[in-house]
């Protein structure tokens, strides 16, 4: 089968399952990536500065064929080491090979594909030092709106995704079950990511999503993580999680609602997940939402996960008329949105600094709130990021925001010096991967890692949808089971009589009497391995119009968490 086919049942198969991978939850649809194991990635310039293009190059050390799905036929074919420039005349596209032009007025989007296993070079884009490569094919499509420019999309197996993934978010040296809870952190965030900016694709390659270099920055350790961990993902009551994660908590994790707005760009604070809730590394130490309790964490370095990190402590200053000329750059920048008031316009001065204090703080003693009082007003300032950017130091925003603050005036009552005492370095939501990797080298294992930073978690496959209707199709999905066991969870809440699946090759019916209820729980222990298993589920067969949510659990919600 030619390798375009083949993509072309898998994206006829992301059209089949977009609606079956969106389901409720109270009132609450899931943002998913469809369940086809494709992921569409938009990949960035140098140095991540544009996720547009007005012209770029592809190369392969193999064959390439370009495809113009427009038009739905080929428009050539390469041989190994061609150089293909594309460049984009308000809404059409001109194709180089070598400089010599040999396609134009293509609408496309036009689809980039290897014809053997070589990888497909970005000419003249860095990744960490080396030229950037990259499994998959790509797409290169119109960018929505926007005459003369263009994306780039590589359009690429979740499994082979994350090998560009792990190893750029987390080196091998944290330890390998370290890996492997990033790895399902990384699942979790590409099948579900906080927010979905892009039209043409679903995540990008930089921070803003989660970092992705592609081929040539994979490692065995990662992958041999992401095999071992294969198809599994953290889950919160049946749900696929958003599980966010950061470098250094700082010994004390934070509560969702405390650093982030509603999805989208909402109001802050969010709506709390019951997931992501702030706790400390050590049951011991208090809740540090008071002034008191922040100040003696954060100036002291107590025992904790995070402490091999270079920022569980870390310090800044400036003088007062440093900090003034700082905000005076970087509060009119924010004073656009609620999180800033009142609005400081470029170029207006924001007066001498008597001080800055905490309004709020949340459980990790991260501020949610503070105000800057100066002889002109008072500023209230919102949310840690935009505080991090706010404070900046040498214009680096802060590590994070976890800070206590001593304001040192002098007899004026004006600031003489502003000290920052903190901890930790991110949002400090979720995960902390130096604690992660901490906690490896210290004999826990990668589901222990997520069940300490993920509340009431369990592990286990994303669920599927199956309807029973008669253009429905069987679905597979593979999944690691380290402890050779599982169970199969069903959400049976329509009713079905009659279900059937396949688990390593052994077919299972279950009848109208093992099917009575809404939800289900049943053993596969005796027919599950350790390592890779596969599960396929077949369509339910209904005289009306039903469907059914399944899925596989390896790890059970752990107890007393």
């Amino acid at each position: 089968m030619r390798i375009f086919k083949l993509i072309s049942i898998i994206t006829l198969f992301l059209a089949l399952f977009s609606l079956l991978s969106t389901y409720s939850k109270g009132d609450e649809a899931c943002n998913c990536t469809p369940v086809d194991g494709l992921i569409r990635v938009g990949i960035s310039t140098n140095n991540f500065q544009r996720l547009e293009y007005g012209e770029t190059s592809l190369s392969s050390a193999g064959k390439l064929e370009l495809f113009d799905k427009f038009e739905d036929k080929k428009i050539k074919e390469t041989s190994a080491g061609d150089v293909l420039k594309f460049v984009i005349e308000k809404t059409t596209f001109e194709i180089y090979k070598n400089g010599e032009l040999i396609a134009s007025n293509i609408m496309g989007p036009i689809l980039v594909q290897p014809l053997d296993e070589n990888p497909i070079q970005v000419v003249g884009l860095k990744r960490v030092g080396k030229q950037a490569a990259y499994r998959g094919v790509f797409e290169v499509v119109r960018a929505p709106g926007k005459e003369g420019k263009f994306s780039l999309v590589n359009i690429i197996p979740l499994e082979d995704y994350l090998k560009g993934v792990v190893p750029n978010e987390l080196a091998p040296h944290f330890g390998m079950e370290a890996l492997k809870a990033q790895t399902i952190a990384a699942r979790n965030y590409a099948i579900k990511p906080r927010v979905r900016f892009y039209k043409q694709f679903d995540v990008c390659d930089s921070v803003q999503s989660q970092v992705y270099f592609g081929y040539n920055t994979e490692k065995p350790e990662t992958n041999e993580a992401i095999e071992a961990t294969k198809g599994l993902v953290a889950m919160y009551e049946g749900d696929v999680i958003l599980a966010l994660y950061s470098s250094t908590a700082g010994g004390y994790t934070e509560n969702y609602e405390n650093a982030f707005s509603e999805q989208g760009g909402g109001s802050f604070p969010a709506k709390p997940l019951s997931y992501l809730k702030g706790k400390p590394d050590n049951r011991e130490f208090p809740v540090l939402n008071t002034e008191a309790k922040a100040r003696e964490f954060y100036l002291s370095c107590p025992a904790s996960y995070d402490v091999n990190s270079g920022y569980y402590r870390w310090t800044r200053e400036w003088t007062g008329e440093e900090l003034r000329n700082v905000l005076n750059t970087t509060l009119p920048a924010y004073s656009t949105s609620s999180l800033v008031s009142p609005t400081l316009k470029k170029g207006e001065d924001i007066g001498r600094i008597k001080r800055i204090d905490v309004i709020s703080r949340g459980v990790s003693g991260k501020i949610i709130a503070m105000a800057v009082k100066t002889s002109k007003g008072e500023w209230i300032i919102k949310k840690e990021l935009v505080i991090r950017r706010v404070l900046k130091k040498s214009g680096k925003a802060l590590p994070s925001a976890n800070i206590v603050f001593n304001n040192l005036t002098g007899k004026d009552g004006y600031l003489v010096k502003l000290e920052a005492f903190g901890g930790g370095f991110g949002h400090g939501v979720g995960m902390s991967q130096y604690g992660a990797s901490y906690m490896s080298k210290n004999g826990f294992t990668f589901d222990q890692i997520l069940q300490h930073y993920y509340d009431g978690i369990a592990i286990g496959t994303w669920p599927v949808y199956l309807h029973s209707d008669y253009n429905a199709q069987p679905v597979k999905q593979e999944f690691a089971s380290p402890n050779g066991k599982a169970d199969l969870l069903i959400d049976n809440t329509e009713g079905i009589g009659k279900f059937e699946f396949i688990i390593n090759s052994k077919k299972i019916s279950l009848n109208n009497d093992q099917l009575r209820h809404s939800k289900i729980r049943i053993p596969l222990d005796r027919f599950i391995k350790k390592g890779v298993n596969e599960i396929m589920y077949l369509p339910p067969d209904e005289n009306e119009e039903k469907s059914v949510r399944v899925w596989v659990e390896v790890f059970r919600k752990a107890e007393n968490k």
